[in-house]
């Protein structure tokens, strides 16, 4: 009776023994299978999407003249323009205008000096592009009558005189002065010396005397024309509209 017990309890033991050591080895052969060493990796818990490109401007040059980040077109003054200015010996002149630097401007025009038109020529050069200015110029008025201007000066009494019926001059001015304004429009003002040639006409009837003044003819002849060159004080103002 005993010998019995003893065998089913040892018996029962190993059922025991036996299904706790098949409860244990079934997890590690299950994760030894093929299918399980053979399926991919889970995924990643979350991914960020790459920004999108953003494509920026290209960098502007940097002007050194200006002290700003722009293009050099924007940099450049406007080259062409129109000037009007009045001026002695340069009476009144409407010039083209063309600035091809900065620091330089050439100008040429026509004029009218109240007794003939004539036309000039110039250069300016602006050492820092505004501001303080230096001009050069060259002026030709045509031959033409004084009278009339010289009449409505002193007086309806005043005479003709044939010293005063062709009058005509080259000169040459050469002034400083200063630039105001902006990028559109511009006034100066300028002071100078200015070189006078001109040709002398019919100074040989100044020279006769009048009609009863002696008993005896006499004529006087000058075989040609003098001429007289003349320094002078100038000043001029005036204003440049770029176009």
């Amino acid at each position: 009776m005993s010998r019995r017990t003893a065998s089913k309890g040892g018996r029962a033991v190993g059922s025991i023994a036996a299904s706790s050591l098949a409860i244990l080895v079934a997890p590690l052969a299950a994760a030894q299978t093929p299918a399980a060493a053979a399926a991919p990796p889970p995924p990643p818990l979350a991914e960020t999407a790459p920004a999108p490109a953003v494509l920026a401007p290209p960098a502007a040059p940097y002007d050194v003249t200006t002290g700003e980040a722009q293009g050099r077109a924007q940099a450049q003054p406007r080259k062409y323009g129109v000037m009007l200015d009045l001026g002695v010996p340069d009476g009144v002149i409407a010039s083209f205008v063309y600035r091809p630097i900065k620091m330089a401007r050439v100008h040429a025009g026509l004029g009218y000096n109240g007794i003939s038109p004539g036309l000039r020529l110039g250069a300016a050069f602006l050492p820092f592009g505004w501001g303080p200015s230096l001009d050069l110029t060259y002026g030709h008025y045509f031959e033409g009558d004084a009278n009339g201007l010289v009449g409505m000066i002193a007086g309806a009494n005043q005479e003709d005189s044939a010293l005063l019926s062709s009058v005509g001059y080259d000169y040459v001015n050469l002034r400083a002065g200063m630039e105001l304004g902006g990028d559109r429009f511009t006034f100066f003002f300028r002071g100078g010396i200015s070189w006078v040639h001109t040709t002398l006409h019919n100074i040989d009837d100044l020279l006769e005397p009048e009609a009863g003044a002696t008993n005896g003819n006499i004529k006087i002849e000058i075989p040609q024309d003098p001429t007289l060159n003349a320094f002078a004080p100038t000043l001029q103002l005036g204003f440049i509209v770029q176009l």
